[in-house]
């Protein structure tokens, strides 16, 4: 398995940082690099406007969750 140069988000500063990384994920979808996968609903903590992503080459899930104010979102390993 390859090792994911993902990084952890813990918020994002801005609503435009946030929109660049929605499309920067949509691009790594479309370049077969990740996999949209349902989101778990057992997960403790799982919020409405979450989404999960599968980097393929290493098998790592992600979570990407909107920010919703005061919570400025947040892009973290599952």
């Amino acid at each position: 398995m390859t090792t994911c140069e993902w990084e952890k988000i813990a918020a994002f500063q801005m609503p435009p940082e946030f929109d660049r990384f929605e499309r920067w994920i949509a691009d790594q979808v479309g370049a077969g690099i990740a996999l949209e996968v349902p989101v778990r609903t057992s997960r403790a903590g799982s919020l409405p406007d979450e989404k999960w992503y599968r980097h393929l080459a290493s098998g790592e899930v992600w979570r990407l969750v909107s920010p919703d104010f005061p919570f400025r979102g947040t892009f973290e390993q599952v």
